[in-house]
């Protein structure tokens, strides 16, 4: 049986790239972190519970908003474009098909995507992966230029909105019916009132156009996410995150580039409060941020600096979808009412203590897991769907 007969099987444990998945838990402490705040207070109430926050809770949230808010789930995204890639290749090695492999692992993420939405919280981002990463269907097999040109376009594209200046009008949008309705569903409701509240919440229900805003907004997203994917798949083509030993100069000028720029752009928007530099600030200014994480972290872990930190994202970078998941059951269990009802109780100090005591119990957790077992539950679940065969989850 000659190389391009093999059977194509996902990657074993032996064969990932280590800085990627210490990224990639970084990436998830990141999200976790900004989530927290949502968890804690809304997706749609947070504004209002932050006009009343203290000194000290105000000030956590301009940090994360500075530093964490927009600038995680985009790592996330280009990590998921870079592992699209990554996948392409191992099919053109093996000479498999891509294409329909790569359709039902899409399939598969917007199920769970779907679940997670609705059965445990509002706040996802996989189901928009599963449809939006169709789209690399159309722009795998590009050359890197190509794949960089339709990034940077759909970029230029959906930022045309932050050359309108602010008249206030944004700030006249009325989320009034839909914070009540979910500070009622979160902070007094059973399980069943929660799930009633999401599958009926209507955000825009007290806004004349409303639906055209939901679409506009929608499409804006998901091309959004779009871009990002194809950053990912940028930087993968050009195997900067593959050996970044071999890219020190490029990592150096990206960081030293991106970073002060990302920042900038953000810090603009949080001590002004400017809703046309805030959509600035979510276009660019936190995927610009981005760019800058990327390349420092992976500077930092060529220099073997935080070695041990390093270890410990990777442990659940490895299982990043199970952690993801697992961290909404968590985070809903302890501030919802049907859990342990601290909603709107502890503020965002005593909320990132309990960030970091559930990242480090994921850590510790994933540790013991990936000690006896190949992969996460749900990645193995993942696997199997996407290669259509059994999948051993105990490590070899």
């Amino acid at each position: 049986m000659n190389e391009r007969q093999e059977r194509f099987t996902p990657l074993e444990p032996g064969e990932r790239l280590s800085h990627v998945d210490s990224l990639r838990g970084f990436a998830l402490f990141g999200i976790l972190l900004v989530n927290s705040m949502y968890f804690q207070y809304g997706m749609f109430s947070f504004e209002r519970f932050a006009e009343t926050f203290r000194t000290a809770d105000s000030s956590v949230a301009a940090v994360n908003s500075l530093f964490f808010e927009g600038s995680f789930y985009p790592l996330f995204s280009m990590l998921f474009g870079f592992g699209a890639v990554m996948i392409w290749q191992r099919t053109q090695e093996k000479g498999r098909s891509f294409g329909g492999l790569f359709f039902r692992r899409m399939v598969i993420l917007a199920f769970l995507g779907l679940l997670h939405t609705y059965l445990i919280w509002d706040g996802d981002i996989l189901l928009t992966y599963g449809l939006s990463g169709l789209f690399l269907l159309l722009f795998i097999k590009c050359k890197p230029a190509t794949i960089l040109g339709w990034a940077v376009g759909i970029f230029l594209l959906i930022g045309l909105p932050g050359l309108i200046p602010d008249d206030g009008s944004v700030g006249d949008m009325d989320f009034t019916t839909i914070q009540e309705q979910e500070i009622s569903a979160l902070s007094e409701g059973t399980y069943t009132d929660a799930l009633i509240y999401r599958v009926t919440a209507d955000p825009f229900q007290d806004m004349e156009g409303g639906y055209a805003v939901a679409v506009f907004m929608s499409i804006f997203m998901g091309l959004q996410i779009i871009a990002l994917f194809l950053t990912g798949a940028y930087l993968a083509k050009k195997g900067w995150i593959h050996r970044p030993a071999e890219h020190r100069r490029i990592l150096i000028r990206i960081a030293s580039i991106f970073f002060p720029l990302g920042l900038t752009l953000k810090g603009a928007y949080v001590f002004t409060g400017n809703n046309q530099l805030e959509y600035l600030s979510m276009i660019f200014g936190g995927p610009f941020l981005t760019l800058g994480y990327i390349a420092a972290f992976l500077l930092l872990h060529q220099a073997g600096v935080f070695a041990r930190l390093f270890t410990a994202f990777g442990y659940v970078g490895r299982m990043a979808l199970s952690n993801y998941l697992s961290q909404s059951v968590i985070m809903t269990l302890l501030y919802f009412n049907y859990g342990f009802g601290l909603f709107a109780e502890l503020g965002l100090i005593i909320g990132t203590f309990i960030v970091i005591v559930v990242f480090v119990l994921q850590i510790l957790a994933s540790r013991w897991w990936l000690s006896r077992f190949a992969y996460g539950p749900v990645e193995w679940f993942w696997r199997v769907g996407t290669y259509m065969r059994p999948q051993s989850l105990k490590r070899k």
